[in-house]
């Protein structure tokens, strides 16, 4: 009760402070904005709004998992779970992956190296460390990513799988953390766990480090709250095997099979939480190529997804309900609609400027997403208890690094819907230390 009732009154005072605060940033009559270009102002004013209602409603829903999960939640049971280490070529590191995993603290743990298929020594590297009891090697013909989790999920003697990516570094209360949450909650098909950024030795490493806090585990913990979290990411996800197999497991037909994998497993009917106690640090992009490969093979990957769950509604393979309906729906307006419209609006912006010799657009537009931003971030780096530059570093993304994303994320949904022919892309790993 003390818990609702404080959400209540905190999501009241800031809808109030948000509103009173783009209403202070409307269209004054004295301001001289050119009579061709008012109607791209109060185009941009209008978005401005219905993105302060969207900021409002995801702060609440994310403060709301956030007093909640700060109840302990105890452990009653220790199922066996199996941890799938995938790998392909990872001779030189396959030794220190397990050694890091075999340091979770978790008394019923199976490690299961799924070796697919490499050329070099990696099965045998891995074949050395079997003599722990915990470890398990099986090998496969090379098939992918995809194939080997798949592969090893099918393999696995344990009734939950912890999927991790060969270059995470893993907290060792991961399962202690995530396990209780399925307790009692047969409906519960996975955890998603927090991502951080582990090499923040640049400055866009440390972009990426805020990205991290606030685009992804900020928007998890609000979806988290209705269970309806859209992505498990690669570097942490805790699954019950059930679920998995009852979607028929991971598909290869998508740039991104993580995002394929939960979205099936929501339009099934299944809830998926987040546990921000359940860290994994993975290895950042550190030059902006690296990046631009990353992102969009992401923003192609997910865009991907989301038509190919459309398409499965439509045609019957899975229900046609508004839950089904209204998480499509969400996905398409996240990952498509407002970063088309941010793009084009900072794009006309700019045109309106410097044809009409005028500068009064950037007042209700920048002026207010800076501020909602700097508001997302103070919030997020207060949970995550990450203070300091980061949030130095969010008052200038908007026009900087976060503009970068926007435009990648706007080309490739271009390419996407033009069907451009791309490549996986591979990043250089420097390593985390």
């Amino acid at each position: 009760m003390r818990v609702t009732r404080g959400f209540f009154t905190f999501w009241i005072v800031l809808a109030s402070c948000f509103l009173l605060s783009i209403v202070s940033l409307g269209l004054s009559p004295e301001w001289e904005v050119h009579p061709q270009a008012r109607w791209i102002a109060n185009a941009m004013l209008f978005y401005l709004y219905f993105i302060c209602f969207r900021t409002v409603i995801l702060i609440g829903l994310s403060f709301y998992e956030y007093l909640n999960t700060k109840m302990k939640i105890q452990k009653k049971a220790s199922p066996l779970v199996s941890i799938i280490i995938p790998c392909f070529n990872e001779e030189a590191v396959i030794q220190n992956s397990i050694r890091s995993v075999s340091k979770i603290k978790y008394p019923n743990l199976e490690i299961l190296v799924v070796d697919d298929g490499s050329t070099d020594e990696t099965f045998e590297k891995a074949l050395e460390m079997s003599n722990n009891h915990r470890v398990r090697v099986v090998t496969k013909i090379n098939g992918g990513k995809s194939s080997a989790l798949n592969y090893g999920i099918n393999q696995a003697l344990g009734d939950f799988v912890l999927c991790l990516d060969a270059d995470s570094e893993l907290d060792p209360q991961v399962i202690l953390k995530g396990i209780p949450y399925f307790e009692g909650r047969p409906s519960l098909a996975s955890v998603a766990g927090c991502a951080r950024v582990g090499n923040a030795r640049n400055l866009l490493c440390m972009f990426q480090k805020l990205e991290y806090i606030i685009g992804l585990n900020f928007h998890k913990k609000a979806q988290s709250a209705l269970g309806m979290v859209t992505i498990v990411p690669g570097p942490i996800g805790l699954f019950r095997k059930s679920a998995l197999l009852d979607v028929g497991l991971y598909e290869e037909d998508t740039y991104a099979e993580d995002c394929d994998l939960t979205l099936k497993l929501l339009m099934k009917g299944y809830e998926i939480k987040y546990c921000d106690q359940m860290i994994a640090y993975t290895e950042a992009p550190q030059t902006f190529y690296e990046l631009t490969v990353q992102r969009y093979r992401w923003s192609r990957g997910m865009i991907q997804a989301i038509y190919k769950n459309i398409g499965r509604v439509q045609s019957g393979k899975e229900s046609f309900n508004i839950r089904n309906v209204s998480i499509l729906s969400y996905m398409v307006v996240e990952t498509m609609l407002i970063p088309s419209i941010n793009f084009l609006f900072a794009m006309t912006t700019l045109f309106m400027a410097f044809r009409y010799e005028g500068t009064n657009l950037y007042g209700p537009f920048f002026v207010g997403l800076i501020a909602m931003d700097a508001s997302i971030a103070m919030y997020s780096l207060f949970t995550e208890k990450k203070m300091g530059p980061l949030f130095m570093l969010s008052l200038i993304s908007r026009i900087t690094y976060g503009f970068s994303l926007e435009i990648m994320r706007f080309y490739s949904m271009i390419d996407e819907i033009l069907r451009i022919p791309m490549k996986w892309g591979t990043i250089s790993r420097r390593g985390m230390k």
